[in-house]
C-alpha cells in the first residue's frame, strides 16, 4: 500500500513553484522569477536547430552515416600525396550530396521556425493594472497573467477559467489541435468568480492558485483556488488548454497557470518513434559488405604490389628498368616495400571507394518524397464525402507497405463507421424497434434463411419513403412508441423515465437555431449525440443547459401541448473508463431528488435493487440478442435520494473534490460508489455502428493477397464474433476456438474474492484452452481444407500474452486464419502487436482512429490512422492517414507494390552501377601492377555518380511498374511467382539471344550488308513473341480468353463479366476468410450435399 500511494506522490507532484497569485497590475515584482526560478516564457520552439547550431547537427547527422564519413575520410586523405586524383573531385560530390541534405534539412526546419514565429507573435488582451488590458504578443505573456480571450481566438497558454459572457460562467471550447475531437466541449467557471466579468471588476484582484506541476495529461487537474480566505477545488471543468479555441463564446477571462513548453500541448509535443524500413536496414548490411570487399581488394592489391615492387630490384638488378626503381620515391622504393605497401593500401582505399554510391542516400530519400507525393494525390483514395485525402506523413515507409504480413485493426470507427443510430431498446423487459442491422442480414445468409419478410419488406418499404426525411443519429422504427403512441402501453410511466433520463443523463451542448428554434446538439460521443436526438424525436427534447439547471421540452401526447420542464442539476458524476457508467444527480420540478445513471451492463446489474427480477432477466436476455445483433448497449436505472441522504453525500463529494491530495480520484470515485447504489432498472439501449462502405471487399481482396487480418476491439465477444461474420472474417463452417474466462467455476473464485488462487486457475484455464485449441489444428504436412479462428476476451488476453504463455498462444493464432481480440486494453493491443512482430519478424500494420490506439499503431511497422469521428490523435501518431478502411486495398497492393519494387530495383541498380564501375578499375590496376594509377580522368570519376548515372536510376524508382493498377488489384499468386515455368524459360533464351549477338556486335572489325542482316536479323526476331503468339493463338489459358474478349469489346457481356468475377479462383493460393472464401466453402459444402444425395 505504501508503495502504492508513494508512486501516485511521484506521479502527482504540488510544489511551490506552481503557487502564484493573480496580478491585479503589471508588477515587476510579481513576475521576477519567470524564467529563473522554474516558470518558463511562453514562446515555444519546435524547430531541430538554431542559427548557431545548424551547421555542427546537421554536419554530425550527416556523418553519422557510415558511407558518409568514409567519403569524409577519404576526401581528407585525397589532401595528401598518396591520392590517385585531386582533392577537389575527391571532395567535390561529397560536398554536393552533404549540400543537398543540409538545405533539405535546413528548409523544413526554416519552415518550422516561421510557423512558430507567427504563433508566437499572435496578439491577446492582458491585464495591465486598473483594470485596463493592453493588447500584447503570446510571447510577452508570464504566469500569472489575466487573460481576455475572445471568440474564435485560441488560448495563448494553459489558463483558469474565471468568468465569461454568460452569466453562469460557461463557455464552449474546440479541441480540435490538441485531440482531433469536433465536437465543442463545455467548460465552467467557479461560482465564487462568475461576478468579475468586466474589465473593470479586475482592479483590486489579487488572490492565490496553488496546483499540480506541469505534465501532458490533458483530461486531469488538481489544485484549489484561495479566494477572499476560502479554498475552492479546481477541476478539468475550469482548465482552458494553449491551442484550444474559444467557440460559440463571445469573450472570457482567465488566469494563465502554464507558459510555453509547460503547457499541456507542448508536453504532449514528443517526437514519434523513429521507424525504419527493413529494405534501408538490408541497405546497410549491403554497404557494410561492400566495405569489407573494398577492403579485401585493397589488400590484395596492395600485397602484390609489395611483392612486385620488392622484385624490382633484386641483387642490384633492375627488373622493370623503365620504372628506375633506382631512384624511385617512398611510394615505389623496393628496399621498403612494405612501407610503400602500405601507403598503397591507402591510395586503393581511395581508388576503390567508387564501389561505394555516394549519392544512394539523398536519391533514396528524393525518390521516397515523390512516390509519397503520388500517394497523396492519388483520387482514388480520397474521400468526397469527408473531404480528405490520403497523407502519407513519413515516406521512410514507403516499401514497407508492399510487404505487410498481418494487419492489426481496431473495430469501432476503422471497420465500422463510428456514426451511431438509435435503432433498439428495452424497457420494463419489453423489447422495442423494428429495424434490421447489417449483422442481423449477414446471420441470415450464413444459416441459409431469410429475414422475416414483413419486417424485411417493410423495413425496405418505409426507407423508401423517409430517404429524404432521415434523421442522422435516429433509425428507430415501432408505432407502439412513435407519434406519441407509448401513452396507451402498460409501462408508459417507466417509457417516460427511461426519455427523461436520455434527455437528462449526458454532457451535450444544445446549439438553438434563432429563426426556426430547432436544437442540434454537440457530443463528446456518437453514442450521446444518438441517445439525446432519440429522446428529442420521441418528444422528450433537451434544450437548454447551464451550471445549475437543464430545461427539457416534454410533448404531452393527451393535450398535445409541449411542456417546458426544469431540472435543477445537483451534480454530475463523470464517465470514466474504471467507472464505465455516469450519472446526474437532478430536482425535479415536483421537488423530488433524483439519481440518473446510465453504464455497461457489466458494472449497472450489480448496482440493481434486489427487485423486479423478472425485468432484470428479460433485459439481460433483450441485450444478448442485441449483441447477438452487433448492437452497442447501455443500461439505465435510477433512484429517489432523501434529503438526508443526498445532504450526507454532497458533504462528503465535496469535500473529496476539494481535496488536492494525490488520493482526490480515489474518494471522488469511493463517495459515488456509495449512491450509486441500489437502482432502479428502466431498460437498456442498443445503438447500431454500421460497417464502413467496401469494408468486406477490401478484406476478402487483402486475403487474396496473403495478408492476415487480426481484429483488436474493445466490444463484447457476442458483438465482435457477429461484425466477425458481417465483414467476412467469419464463416459458416469455420472453427471457432474461444478462450474465455466466462466459466462457472472462475465465476465461483471470483465470488470467494481469492485474488491469488483466481490467478492461478485463471492462467491454468487460459493454457488448458490454448492446448487444446492447438491439437484441433492439422500439422502443415496434412492437408486440409478446415479453416480455424481464435476468438479470446480481455481477461484471458492477460494471462495469454505473460512471458510463459505468449509463445504458445501466437502459436495458435498464427496458425488461424482470423483472431478476434475482444474487450482489449490499449495497452493490450499494443502488447498484441509486439508479440506479433516478435514471432513472425515480418511486416505488421496496425489501423485504428481513436487515441486508444495510439499505442498499438507507434507499436507496429506501419501505423495507418483514419480521420474518423474519435478525433485525430490516431492521425497524429500514424505513418499514414486514410478517410476509409477500403483505401488500406490501394494503398498496399498498388502503391505499396509499386514502392516496394520501384526501391529494390533502384537500390540493386546502385549497387550494380558502382559495383561495374568499380570492377572496371580494378581490372585496370591489375594490368597496371596496382600503380594505383586509375584509369578514367579525375573529373569524370566524381561526375559518375552524381550527374551521369543517378538521374536515370532516380526515373527509375518514381516513374517504374511492371503492372498497371488494375492488374495489382487482379493477380495474386503463390511466394510471390510473376511467370510459369514456360514464360521464364522464354524469356531466359530470348536474353541470351540478345546478349551473345550483341558481344558478336562489339566484336566486328569490318560490317558488310550480310553481317548487319545476320545480327540485327536474329535480334528482331524474338523468340518470346513468338512463342506467346503461338500459344495465345492455338493454347490460349484462362486470362487470355478473358483479354480477347475484353479486346473483342464484350466485357460487359454475362458470361465474360462471370468469368472475370471468378478470376480468384485461379489463384493457386487457399483462402480462409473474405466473401470469396465464403463463397468457396459454400460451393463445397453444395458439392458434399450433392455427393451424398448421388450416393
Amino acid at each position: 500500500m505504501a508503495r502504492r500511494t508513494r508512486r501516485k506522490l511521484e506521479k502527482l507532484k504540488l510544489s511551490a513553484l506552481y503557487s502564484f497569485a493573480l496580478c491585479h497590475r503589471g508588477s515587476s515584482e510579481d513576475h521576477s522569477k519567470i524564467g529563473t526560478a522554474g516558470y518558463q516564457l511562453n514562446g515555444v520552439s519546435t524547430t531541430k536547430y538554431s542559427l548557431v547550431t545548424f551547421v555542427p547537427k546537421s554536419l554530425f547527422e550527416q556523418f553519422r552515416r557510415v558511407a558518409n564519413f568514409y567519403f569524409l575520410v577519404s576526401g581528407i586523405l585525397a589532401l595528401t600525396p598518396l591520392a590517385p586524383y585531386t582533392a577537389v573531385s575527391a571532395l567535390a560530390p561529397l560536398c554536393v550530396v552533404i549540400a543537398a541534405t543540409m538545405a533539405k534539412e535546413g528548409i523544413e526546419d526554416w519552415r518550422r521556425k516561421q510557423q512558430d514565429h507567427e504563433l508566437n507573435n499572435r496578439i491577446v488582451k492582458v491585464h495591465r493594472g486598473n483594470g485596463y488590458f493592453e493588447e500584447t504578443k503570446w510571447n510577452d505573456i508570464k504566469v500569472g497573467d489575466i487573460v481576455k480571450v475572445e471568440k474564435d481566438n485560441f488560448f495563448p497558454a494553459d489558463m483558469i477559467l474565471l468568468s465569461s459572457n454568460y452569466s453562469d460562467g460557461i463557455c464552449y471550447v474546440e479541441t480540435t489541435n490538441l485531440d482531433g475531437e469536433t465536437n465543442l466541449k463545455v467548460k465552467q467557471a467557479l461560482e465564487v468568480t462568475l461576478d468579475i466579468n468586466e474589465d473593470t471588476n479586475f482592479r483590486n484582484v489579487r488572490q492565490t492558485i496553488k496546483c499540480e506541476d506541469p505534465n501532458a495529461n490533458l483530461y486531469s487537474f488538481v489544485g484549489r483556488m484561495e479566494w477572499n480566505g476560502d479554498q475552492y477545488p479546481l477541476s478539468p471543468q475550469q482548465l482552458l488548454l494553449r491551442d484550444s479555441k474559444l467557440r460559440n463564446t463571445e469573450f472570457i477571462y482567465g488566469v494563465v497557470i502554464f507558459t510555453g513548453h509547460d503547457t499541456k500541448a507542448m508536453q504532449n509535443a514528443t517526437d514519434p518513434p523513429s521507424k525504419r524500413s527493413k529494405i534501408e536496414k538490408k541497405m546497410d548490411k549491403i554497404i557494410y559488405f561492400l566495405m569489407s570487399s573494398l577492403l579485401i581488394i585493397a589488400l590484395l592489391g596492395s600485397v602484390l604490389f609489395g611483392i612486385w615492387t620488392k622484385e624490382d630490384l633484386k641483387d642490384g638488378v633492375m627488373k622493370r628498368w623503365y620504372l628506375r626503381p633506382d631512384a624511385a620515391t617512398i611510394y615505389y622504393d623496393p628496399k621498403q616495400a612494405a612501407l610503400a605497401s602500405f601507403f598503397h593500401l591507402l591510395t586503393a582505399l581511395m581508388l576503390y571507394s567508387y564501389f561505394i554510391p555516394i549519392s544512394l542516400y539523398i536519391s533514396i530519400e528524393m525518390v521516397k518524397i515523390l512516390q509519397a507525393l503520388f500517394i497523396n494525390q492519388d483520387i482514388q483514395m480520397y474521400d468526397e464525402e469527408s473531404d480528405k485525402p490520403t497523407h502519407a506523413r513519413t515516406s521512410n515507409l514507403n516499401e514497407e507497405l508492399g510487404m505487410v504480413d498481418t494487419i492489426l485493426s481496431d473495430k469501432t470507427g476503422t471497420l465500422t463507421c463510428n456514426m451511431m443510430e438509435f435503432i433498439k431498446c428495452s424497457i420494463a423487459g419489453t423489447a422495442y424497434g423494428q429495424g434490421v442491422t447489417e449483422v442481423e442480414r449477414a446471420m441470415a445468409m450464413r444459416k441459409g434463411a431469410q429475414l422475416d419478410a414483413e419486417i424485411e419488406n417493410g423495413g425496405d418499404k418505409e426507407k423508401n419513403i423517409d430517404d429524404n426525411h432521415h434523421i442522422k443519429g435516429f433509425n428507430f422504427k415501432d408505432p407502439r412508441i412513435m407519434d406519441g403512441n407509448w401513452i396507451h402501453e402498460p409501462n408508459r410511466d417507466m417509457i417516460r423515465d427511461f426519455f427523461r433520463l436520455l434527455a437528462i443523463c449526458h454532457t451535450c451542448i444544445p446549439e438553438v437555431d434563432d429563426e426556426t428554434e430547432k436544437v442540434s446538439y454537440e457530443a463528446e460521443s456518437p453514442d450521446e449525440a444518438a441517445f439525446v436526438i432519440a429522446a428529442r424525436e420521441l418528444g422528450f427534447e433537451f434544450y437548454k443547459r447551464s451550471q445549475r439547471n437543464i430545461i427539457v421540452r416534454e410533448r404531452d401526447p393527451t393535450r398535445n401541448v409541449v411542456e417546458v420542464r426544469k431540472y435543477d442539476l445537483l451534480n454530475m458524476l463523470e464517465f470514466s473508463s474504471s467507472r464505465k457508467r455516469m450519472s446526474v444527480i437532478v430536482k425535479e420540478p415536483e421537488g423530488r431528488v433524483l439519481l440518473l445513471s446510465k453504464g455497461a451492463d457489466s458494472v449497472m446489474f450489480k448496482r440493481l435493487a434486489p427487485t423486479a427480477k423478472k425485468i432484470e432477466e428479460e433485459t439481460r436476455r433483450h441485450i444478448n440478442e442485441y449483441a447477438d445483433s452487433g448492437l452497442r448497449t447501455l443500461v439505465l436505472a435510477y433512484r429517489v435520494l432523501d434529503e438526508k441522504e443526498y445532504r450526507e453525500f454532497n458533504e462528503k463529494f465535496n469535500a473529496a473534490k476539494v481535496s488536492v491530495s494525490a488520493d482526490r480520484d480515489e474518494k471522488i470515485e469511493k463517495a459515488a460508489d456509495s449512491i450509486e447504489r441500489d437502482l432502479l432498472l428502466l431498460g437498456a439501449t442498443a445503438v447500431e455502428d454500421k460497417l464502413q462502405k467496401g469494408v468486406p471487399e477490401c478484406i476478402d481482396k487483402l486475403a487474396q493477397a496473403g495478408v492476415k487480418i487480426w481484429v483488436l476491439t474493445g466490444d463484447k465477444m457476442e458483438t465482435a464474433i457477429n461484425i466477425g461474420f458481417a465483414c467476412s472474417l467469419l464463416r459458416q463452417g469455420m472453427t471457432q476456438i474461444i478462450i474465455s474466462l466466462e466459466q462457472p467455476d472462475i465465476i465461483a473464485l471470483e465470488k470467494n474474492g481469492d485474488k491469488e488462487a483466481i490467478a492461478k486457475a485463471s492462467k491454468q484455464r487460459v493454457m488448458d484452452q490454448i492446448e487444446d485449441g492447438i491439437k484441433q489444428i492439422p500439422p502443415p504436412s496434412q492437408f486440409s481444407t478446415e479453416s480455424f479462428a481464435v476468438i479470446i476476451d480481455s481477461k484471458s488476453l492477460t494471462y495469454a500474452l505473460e512471458d510463459d504463455v505468449k509463445w504458445k498462444f501466437s502459436d495458435l493464432a498464427i496458425k488461424c486464419a482470423s483472431v478476434i481480440c475482444c474487450r482489449s486494453s490499449p495497452k493490450q493491443k499494443a502488447l498484441v502487436t509486439r508479440l506479433v512482430k516478435q514471432v513472425t519478424r515480418k511486416v505488421t500494420l496496425a489501423i485504428g482512429d481513436g487515441a486508444n490506439d495510439v499505442g498499438m499503431l507507434q507499436e507496429a511497422d506501419i501505423g495507418v490512422g483514419i480521420s474518423g469521428a474519435e478525433g485525430m490523435q490516431a492521425v497524429m501518431a500514424s505513418d499514414v492517414a486514410i478517410a476509409q478502411f477500403r483505401f488500406l486495398e490501394r494503398l498496399l497492393l498498388v502503391h505499396g507494390h509499386w514502392c516496394y519494387r520501384r526501391i529494390s530495383l533502384m537500390i540493386c541498380y546502385f549497387f550494380y552501377k558502382n559495383v561495374t564501375f568499380g570492377v572496371t578499375i580494378f581490372l585496370y590496376e591489375a594490368f597496371a601492377s596496382f600503380s594505383g594509377m586509375p584509369a578514367y580522368n579525375d573529373w569524370l570519376l566524381s561526375l559518375y555518380n552524381v550527374f551521369f548515372t543517378s538521374l536515370p536510376v532516380i526515373a527509375l524508382g518514381v516513374f517504374d511498374q511492371d503492372v498497371s493498377a488494375r492488374l495489382c488489384l487482379q493477380a495474386f499468386r503463390q511466394n510471390g511467382q510473376v511467370a510459369g515455368l514456360d514464360a521464364l524459360g522464354v524469356v531466359m533464351y530470348t536474353c541470351i539471344v540478345w546478349v551473345v549477338n550483341c558481344q558478336m556486335a562489339l566484336s566486328v572489325n569490318y560490317f558488310t550488308i550480310i553481317q548487319h542482316i545476320f545480327i540485327w536479323g536474329s535480334i528482331v526476331v524474338v523468340p518470346y513473341f513468338g512463342y506467346a503468339a503461338i500459344q495465345i493463338r492455338f493454347f490460349p489459358m484462362f486470362h487470355n480468353k478473358i483479354q480477347w474478349k475484353r479486346y473483342l469489346g464484350k466485357a460487359e457481356d454475362p458470361e465474360v463479366a462471370r468469368q472475370l468475377s471468378s478470376r480468384h479462383r485461379t489463384s493457386s493460393q487457399q483462402r480462409m476468410v473474405g466473401i470469396s472464401a465464403r463463397r468457396d466453402g459454400k460451393a463445397m459444402q453444395i458439392t458434399r450435399e450433392i455427393s451424398l444425395e448421388l450416393q
